[in-house]
């Protein structure tokens, strides 16, 4: 249990740092940082806003008594982690979180003075990045900066990595590149948003995430024979196949495996029913236009498994559904679809009783009077590589994914405000003070 006197005086200091943390999150939101690897973004005009963010917060962590160092894995995309030394005799904790992201969409669809506004009004902060996730990280650094304030040292050691990369999964870029370096804890929160289902939600758990892509094969010929094609007597593949048509029969039999999924998929730490999922996000046909019969056709999926889930065994299912339902078709027969895995972002799976997720579970329970509600990440983050990496990391932050990516981004104050606490007892709780 959380000294009584201890934590009256760290919630007091986070109390004091209120205009601070709003002006961290709102200066770092400021500064355009959008992933350079983007789909649709010219690489060298967004290249650099990565490392602004880490070049402004390094002076800041330099002056809460951090030991910085600012690195390049990839040229022009600098990552930043703050070390605190701790007296000795705690356990080490670090903070994680991604400083770049998503870009902003069409200007036109954002208020309160576009997307890199940072404006602080109706008990929120706006813009691209408040919620995912420069609120988490400035809320980061203002709690070890209160709990210092309050007049108490950590015993353990306390990291905070600030990293590029995550909203394209660069975690080599970024995450991974800071444990390669040996930035390495006895446990780790990620300060990523944990909403929804619930406000500050402790996220033990995430899916896997497979990025496929199902290419179909046709027969090209003019438009005009088409009706050869779909009419009784007509001379079928003889002339040519849509593959548009085909595709939509492999659509139509993931669409059947995914309902399936909904019955037969789950974790106990998804009590909703049916979030793994067989996504298609982008569907191709062509590339002739349409007064050609389309020759070959792409459907990109992503593919949202559970966390205990063998990602071999979900690979291997997913193909023979493929091909199974490409039997029914003479064509389909003849020419299989090709399935292309193009990466797989890993699924983390903590146990709610381990020592990380009881230390943050004492910080909430000190910080808002209430038992936290534990679920499954609705996303994937960076949690899952440091969990590959063998600190175990659970996920924890201000903000709700139903907003980030989205125009009008924000973060809520008094949420922030909340997370930050948490983060502050959280290293009280783990790390021990003295």
């Amino acid at each position: 249990m959380i000294d009584a006197k201890v934590k009256q005086d760290v919630l007091a200091a986070v109390d004091g740092m209120g205009d601070e943390l709003l002006d961290l999150v709102a200066d770092t939101v400021r500064i355009p940082s959008v992933n350079p690897n983007y789909p649709g973004e010219v690489y060298d005009e967004v290249l650099g806003g990565e490392s602004a963010v880490n070049e402004f917060l390094r002076p800041v962590m330099e002056d809460a008594g951090l030991t910085t160092d600012l690195w390049e894995e990839d040229k022009g995309r600098a990552n930043l982690v703050g070390v605190y030394k701790g007296s000795g005799g705690g356990k080490s904790l670090i903070f994680n979180g991604h400083v770049d992201v998503v870009p902003p969409g069409p200007l036109e669809d954002w208020d309160h003075g576009g997307p890199w506004s940072g404006e602080i009004a109706d008990g929120r902060i706006w813009g691209r990045g408040s919620c995912d996730m420069k609120g988490g990280n400035a809320g980061a650094i203002v709690a070890l900066k209160a709990v210092l304030a309050a007049g108490y040292r950590p015993q353990g050691d306390v990291i905070i990595q600030d990293v590029v990369g995550e909203e394209m999964m660069n975690h080599e870029a970024g995450t991974t590149a800071a444990i390669k370096r040996g930035y390495k804890a006895d446990g780790a929160i990620v300060v990523e948003p944990s909403e929804p289902p619930a406000r500050l939600a402790i996220i033990p758990a995430s899916p896997g995430l497979f990025y496929m892509v199902v290419t179909i094969k046709g027969k090209a010929v003019h438009a005009s024979m088409r009706a050869e094609l779909i009419r009784a007597g007509g001379l079928g593949d003889e002339v040519g196949v849509n593959s548009i048509d085909k595709a939509v029969l492999v659509y139509n039999a993931l669409r059947q495996l995914e309902e399936e999924w909904g019955q037969t998929k789950s974790h106990p730490l998804y009590t909703r029913p049916g979030h793994f999922t067989l996504h298609p996000g982008v569907i191709t046909g062509g590339p002739s236009g349409p007064f050609v019969i389309s020759d070959e056709s792409q459907i990109h999926y992503a593919v949202w498994y559970p966390p205990q889930a063998d990602p071999e065994e979900i690979k291997a299912e997913v193909e023979a559904h493929i091909a199974l339902h490409a039997q029914s078709d003479p064509w389909l027969r003849k020419h299989p679809p090709k399935v292309e895995w193009r990466l797989n972002w890993p699924a983390f799976d903590v146990d709610p009783k381990a020592p990380i997720c009881r230390a943050v579970h004492a910080a909430y329970e000190a910080v808002l009077g209430a038992e936290p509600v534990y679920y499954g990440f609705a996303a994937v983050d960076d949690a899952a590589f440091l969990n590959l990496g063998g600190i175990p990391a659970v996920t924890i932050g201000p903000g709700d994914l139903r907003v980030a990516h989205a125009p009008n981004e924000f973060v809520d104050i008094s949420e922030l405000m909340d997370a930050t606490k948490i983060y502050a007892l959280s290293i009280v709780e783990w790390c021990g003070v003295k």
